[in-house]
């Protein structure tokens, strides 16, 4: 390691640390950088925040700060592993909930942020046969992001908007959640267990065929009956590969 490596990296390990400063203003650098990346967390975690008061989070965000330091230069990019920090954290252990409501703002932040997609090209679908629809990949928008959880996320989640009393409308049960951005911002849907495991299964490149294949003949008959026209026609499924020969 060159010199000016081992002088940057020992930079950044004094910034996480709270001993004594080694340099003369370090203080202030330390004051900066900590404000910088718990305003990030704040913006990204609007909801978690809330959840928890500013003293609980604040602290939390620079505890996260020392175990995953920012790694870009560009702040929208930080935060990602706090679901997974908040659920070995010990002081929100009694807040079993909390990791799943950060994973959804992630996922919430990452489909604002996400690419655009081309329009469907529902006159290619047409031209398939019918007698290979079985074989056709569906692909999602790349902005979707599904979520699950044995709490009730969406719940909690739409409670702690800005214009909500924080008291959510279900406090048991799991749900399954797929967000994906519109004009107006990120939708975030509460979906069936069924609909959640189609569209997981399109997401790993199933074909139409084995992403119902687990379904159930009456389940998979609605996915395929019902919710896979709603689903194309909300934007959650984008496109669409036929099978090999049939493009």
């Amino acid at each position: 390691m060159s010199a000016l490596a081992t002088l940057q990296r020992s930079f950044i390990e004094a910034l996480l640390d709270d001993g004594p400063p080694e340099w003369a203003g370090l203080e202030v650098y330390r004051g900066t950088a900590r404000a910088n990346a718990g305003g990030a967390l704040a913006d990204t975690y609007p909801v978690v925040k809330r959840l928890v008061g500013d003293a609980f989070f604040f602290e939390a965000a620079r505890q996260y700060a020392r175990r995953h330091p920012s790694a870009s230069g560009d702040l929208n990019e930080y935060g990602a592993e706090l679901a997974r920090f908040l659920a070995g954290y010990e002081h929100a252990a009694g807040l079993a909930y909390l990791p799943g409501v950060a994973r959804l703002e992630w996922a919430c932040h990452e489909s604002a942020r996400a690419a655009e997609a081309e329009p469907f090209d529902f006159a290619g679908l047409a031209r398939v046969p019918p007698a290979v629809f079985s074989g056709i990949r569906f692909a999602l928008h790349p902005a979707v992001r599904l979520v699950r959880s044995r709490y009730p996320i969406v719940s909690i989640w739409q409670a702690n908007q800005p214009d909500r009393d924080g008291v959510p409308e279900r406090t048991e049960g799991a749900e399954f959640v797929a967000a994906c951005r519109e004009s107006i911002g990120v939708r975030v849907a509460s979906i069936d267990a069924s609909e959640w495991d189609f569209l997981a299964a399109l997401a790993r490149d199933a074909t139409l065929a084995e992403a119902t294949s687990s379904l159930g003949e009456a389940e998979a008959a609605r996915v395929l009956g019902v919710s896979l026209a709603r689903l194309v026609s909300e934007g959650v499924i984008a496109g669409f590969a036929p099978p090999a020969g049939e493009a």
